[in-house]
């Protein structure tokens, strides 16, 4: 696998112009095969917030799979977000919303997971079902022994100690049953403006922070990880926001063995 960047929870509309000038400068100084990028492309899923979003894509010097977040769905235009929801995704980033790509050494699924109407009151909240995790399994079944099989979704798989309310995915517990079959080597998200990684049933969980927007954790700054490995062994690097640029913070190296993965 050459190397993969994953970036998420952009925000355009509550953008740091210096963050996302040195992002691109980052980019092309990493030169990724793959840019992955977790949804929330948007605050309030704006016209002028997707547009400036599409021109940032376009700039981009490499390709890139995207798949959007709750933040790209309206929050107070109630018609927009119940008549057509992704009509501005769709028509402004991009008309597949569980896009796919793959090469020799990965093969990629992206899941939106974002829903006009959640489950409980907090509507942020996301949801993978039964015909998503049927296709996610079924789309890595042809996955040869040399591709490295990633998951993209939005909302979190697995959360740290101190954040669990902020609440997981609803049906993960079921989806991680369903992919001990087939399921993906790893599984790449946002939501919750954290950087982290975990080892959670056998399957890699890495999560991205915000990487450009000023809505930031206390002790958490911008970032975004840079995945590099084959299918028995991936190095995941984290890269923070310090004194104007990304630098490289840490790594978590993981191995592959017979019953999954697990941090080295």
């Amino acid at each position: 696998m050459q190397k993969i960047l994953h970036i998420s929870d952009l925000h355009f509309g509550r953008l740091i112009p210096e963050v996302i000038s040195a992002l691109e400068k980052k980019i092309t100084e990493l030169s990724p095969e793959l840019i992955i990028i977790s949804g929330d492309l948007t605050q309030r899923a704006k016209t002028s917030e997707f547009i400036q979003a599409a021109n940032f894509l376009e700039r981009l010097s490499a390709p890139y799979l995207i798949i959007p977040g709750n933040h790209d769905l309206s929050t107070y235009r109630l018609h927009e977000r119940f008549l057509y929801p992704w009509k501005k995704w769709q028509r402004f980033i991009a008309t597949d919303l569980e896009p796919t790509t793959e090469t020799a050494t990965y093969k990629v699924i992206g899941i939106n997971t974002a829903r006009r109407v959640g489950n409980s009151l907090d509507w942020s909240r996301g949801r993978i079902n039964t015909l998503q995790t049927k296709r996610i399994n079924a789309f890595f079944e042809s996955a040869s022994l040399q591709q490295v099989k990633i998951l993209v979704a939005h909302h979190p798989f697995w959360l740290p100690t101190g954040h669990e309310h902020r609440g997981l995915i609803s049906g993960s517990e079921q989806a991680f049953q369903a992919f001990q079959a087939n399921g993906p080597d790893i599984i790449l998200s946002g939501h919750v403006h954290l950087d982290y990684c975990h080892v959670q049933s056998g399957i890699i969980v890495s999560h991205a922070g915000t990487t450009t927007s000023d809505r930031l954790l206390p002790g958490f700054p911008n970032s975004f990880n840079l995945l590099e490995g084959d299918p028995k062994n991936i190095l995941i690097s984290r890269y923070h926001w310090s004194e104007g640029d990304f630098t490289y913070l840490t790594k978590q190296s993981f191995i592959k063995q017979s019953d999954g993965w697990y941090e080295q």
